[in-house]
């Protein structure tokens, strides 16, 4: 693919640079001399560029090349090791099952004539062993099929009489003629710690010859076993593997250096995956050791099951290469063209910034209108329900004064005409008892006093709604900061207090002594709001999780205002909630941004705070906030306007 690219290329040089000749010498020599200086700068910068890319391309292709094959050589050795875990695992269980029956009262009494009943049962529950055995410290063996033999030379018999609990390497059994694996367990001795004798089981290596078959990694793969001496227990090559007419050889033998070195590596218990030469072909070869036994698993994969994967990228390397060089020269060749656009597209560029600009100013400016318009309906529809609402709740009011003071005097009433008629008539009598004149004496005092309590509750939420509104926000005038702070906190009592699904979020009040200040009241009253809101939302979210932030598992908002002596009012609002990250806090002013879920937020309401404290007021709004450590927003505004 390179050799064409780069035989196109040199036909086109020599075609264009004949076509071109006087074309390119006349606009030359036209250019002044800044003009061709300045060409000569750009084409300098594109082949510096150019080379740069190309150094930077060629080295990012190798790292990832590595990297990509680094990540397909490791699924490969990932796959061996599921292979060793699986083998392992099986051979674990067996080792405890030896052991379990070693350290068992029959076992440990080495009387032969009871152990072999025993034996013969648990081979029958067991189903994997092909024979049990127990040979003691000189050597002689006694399995459960009548065999009689010296072991002493044997691996088992060795490790085990040093106390370990072993998985040997397979061998054909003297008494069955079969390939297989002798796990064998020490027998505790009643008094010293050498052993008393060794109980040796042994079972079919099918199983570790079945796992090996099932070790695969596409076509043409295989896996095989090796044991402590690198002769193979497990090969889908039969031919390999051991008879009792003849011994299977050692691949550290094999004709083939890089087979003999590999193994090698295996026989040391080294885990890695590398490329060789087998049977004509290069493979990949993964191999790790067992755990439980001195062997190693191997798997060969096929060079071309690894690398399938890299001929996209070596593809995609060739074609971008040849893109490549192309572009060089379409850059050559641009040069020209972009001194001449260089100044149309400066200003068409300026034009669609300004252009993007008062498009998002239109856009902010269309959504506030929308707000605003929002909150002034909302405003006068506040103010005229806690206008209907204050007619009738003052005429309760009112009017329990005087309900209290008629009902004392008819119960005074009532006592004197006990004190005087102490003996009433029967009817008299009976329709007393039926009204419990003594509990109605008692409770109409606490039901008229309850009553006022609630109308007085119902006209401080109608003041505190009517305040709140103030409809005359278009002037600016003299009020009380730390009342506009109660009457919104009034408002949004409902999300404070305790519920089912929460406990109560506490208010901290610091209120200073300030004056009256010049403000848009209305307009500060939705600060506050939008401001309580969001650290109520932050708590609430706090609370869900139950973050680490909160005191003793409760929420919290502290208010503070004070006077400085610059005659600036200071407004802090903090909360204990769940805080926010650098990039948020960045942001938490823009227009239309919003970390609340669809339905509960669209971004506008710190946007509007902003511009209500900075534009209208002449202030500032900061925030503090950490991740986990809660937000702080503080507000100042002058205390009279700057107007």
């Amino acid at each position: 693919m390179l050799k064409i690219c780069k035989r196109w290329l040199k036909i086109n040089l020599r075609r264009y640079a004949s076509s071109n000749k006087n074309y390119y010498s006349f606009k030359w020599r036209r250019q002044s001399p800044s003009q061709t200086s300045r060409n000569l700068l750009l084409l300098s910068i594109v082949v510096i560029l150019s080379i740069s890319i190309s150094a930077t391309a060629i080295t990012s292709y190798k790292i990832v090349k590595g990297l990509l094959l680094d990540s397909l050589k490791e699924q490969a050795l990932l796959k061996t090791h599921q292979g060793q875990s699986d083998i392992d695992n099986w051979l674990a269980i067996r080792k405890t099952e030896i052991k379990t029956l070693a350290n068992s009262p029959v076992v440990r009494s080495l009387d032969w004539s009871v152990m072999e009943p025993y034996l013969q049962s648990e081979l029958k529950r067991l189903q994997t062993f092909l024979l049990i055995a127990l040979s003691i410290p000189d050597g002689t063996l006694i399995n459960t099929q009548g065999g009689r033999l010296n072991v002493t030379d044997r691996e088992f018999f060795q490790r085990s009489m040093v106390g370990e609990t072993v998985a040997a390497d397979p061998i054909i059994g003297r008494t069955s003629n079969q390939l297989q694996i002798q796990i064998s367990s020490p027998i505790p001795a009643k008094t010293g710690i050498k052993p008393a004798g060794v109980l040796m089981g042994g079972i079919p290596i099918n199983r570790v010859v079945e796992a090996i078959g099932n070790l695969n990694q596409g076509k043409g793969s295989y896996a095989f076993a090796l044991n402590s001496q690198g002769v193979p227990i497990a090969h889908p090559n039969t031919e390999l593997i051991g008879t009792p007419e003849k011994a299977a050889e050692s691949f550290l033998k094999s004709s083939n250096p890089r087979l003999a070195e590999i193994t090698q590596q295996m026989v040391a218990k080294r885990t890695n995956i590398e490329l060789a030469q087998l049977d004509g072909k290069w493979s990949y070869v993964a191999y790790t050791p067992l755990r439980e036994a001195n062997w190693s698993v191997a798997l060969i994969v096929p060079k071309e099951n690894i690398e399938s994967p890299l001929q996209a990228l070596n593809l995609l390397a060739t074609v971008l290469g040849g893109l490549l060089l192309v572009g060089l020269i379409s850059a050559w060749r641009q040069v020209q063209l972009y001194e001449q656009i260089r100044d149309r597209a400066l200003i068409s560029s300026q034009q669609a910034q300004q252009l993007t600009k008062t498009l998002k100013e239109l856009q902010n400016t269309q959504a506030q209108l929308i707000h605003t318009e929002k909150m002034s309906s909302l405003g006068q529809l506040v103010a005229g329900v806690a206008h209907e609402i204050n007619n009738p709740a003052n005429f309760i009011h009112a009017n329990l004064n005087h309900a209290s003071v008629y009902s004392e005097g008819i119960l005074d009433l009532l006592k004197l005409y006990e004190q005087t008629y102490p003996n009433p008539t029967p009817e008299i009598r009976d329709r007393a008892q039926d009204l419990d004149i003594e509990f109605l004496a008692e409770d109409l005092p606490k039901l008229m006093a309850s009553m006022q309590v609630g109308t007085k509750r119902i006209r401080q939420i109608v003041l505190s709604l009517r305040n709140f509104s103030r409809l005359d926000e278009a002037d600016m005038k003299f009020v009380d900061i730390n009342e506009g702070l109660d009457n919104t906190l009034m408002i949004l009592n409902h999300r404070l207090t305790a519920t089912p699904d929460q406990p109560e979020i506490q208010i901290v009040k610091k209120y200073g002594d300030l004056p009256l200040v010049e403000c848009y009241a209305g307009q500060l009253n939705q600060v506050f709001m939008n401001v309580l809101v969001n650290a109520i939302d932050a708590v609430e979210e706090s609370l869900a999780i139950s973050h680490p932030s909160l005191v003793k598992n409760q929420g919290q908002i502290r208010i503070r205002t004070e006077l400085t002596d610059e005659k600036q009012v200071i407004i802090q609002i903090y909360d204990n909630g769940i805080g926010m990250s650098e990039d948020v806090k960045q942001r938490v002013f823009d227009h239309m941004f919003t970390t609340k879920p669809v339905g509960k937020g669209i971004g506008l309401g710190m946007a509007i705070a902003y511009q209500i404290v900075v534009d209208k007021h002449r202030g500032t709004i900061e925030i503090d906030s950490t991740p986990g450590c809660g937000t702080e927003f503080t507000i100042r505004i002058p205390s009279t306007s700057k107007n």
